[in-house]
């Protein structure tokens, strides 16, 4: 590879990790080219020459590979579908919550279902879909064949409703809790509420 070539790779790498920070930050329709283009240390030009456009770039940046790699890791545990939903939940809420390891794109997905973007089909079905049927399969394990496929959609969208809510709540959070932050201890109390509650709503089904 030429040092021409090199170059635009790189270039094109730092745009796609920076678009990842901006849109995460931002939202979609909140960021800008200039903003991307600045922190890459990039021409402002680069993202129509490397992708067309902004939406370009966003498609590039979604890449769900850790989301999906914890689904899979998950469904190969040797553990009882109680504690597998236990797993899931902390790893998720980490991805989701924890400035240190959160996922980026996890971030964006959350931001897509406030404010969506054009990329939405593209998460829809790269991320959210797959992340639908994998907590149903969890929530049939758990509760058993005495589940309707209504009730199962209910279910998983309650336990997805109570992880995004601390994420999107944290704002008005902080303010009607100023002593409450978001470091690993607290993230990880939060997950084994949601956890808690969850499975003592799915429990009940299963005896009930």
């Amino acid at each position: 590879m030429s040092e021409t070539q090199s170059g635009s790779v790189q270039t094109r790498a730092r745009l796609i990790e920076a678009a990842r920070e901006v849109f995460a930050q931002y939202g979609f329709q909140g960021a800008t080219v200039r903003e991307i283009c600045r922190r890459a240390g990039a021409n402002v030009a680069a993202v129509n020459y490397h992708f067309g456009s902004k939406d370009g770039l966003l498609g590039e940046a979604l890449n769900f590979s850790g989301l999906k790699a914890l689904q899979t890791d998950n469904l190969t545990a040797d553990h009882c579908p109680e504690k597998r939903l236990r797993l899931f939940l902390q790893d998720f809420m980490l991805m989701l919550l924890d400035e240190k390891s959160a996922s980026r794109q996890c971030r964006i997905m959350a931001r897509e279902l406030a404010d969506p973007s054009p990329a939405l089909d593209k998460i829809v079905s790269e991320a959210i879909a797959p992340l639908h049927e994998f907590l149903g399969r969890l929530v049939c394990e758990i509760v058993g064949d005495k589940m309707s496929a209504a009730e199962q959609l209910r279910c998983v969208f309650s336990i997805l409703g109570q992880c995004s809510f601390y994420y999107h709540t944290e704002p008005v959070l902080q303010r009607l809790h100023p002593e409450l932050h978001y470091d690993r201890k607290e993230i990880e109390a939060i997950a084994q509420h949601i956890a808690n509650f969850s499975l003592a709503a799915l429990l009940a089904k299963k005896s009930g």
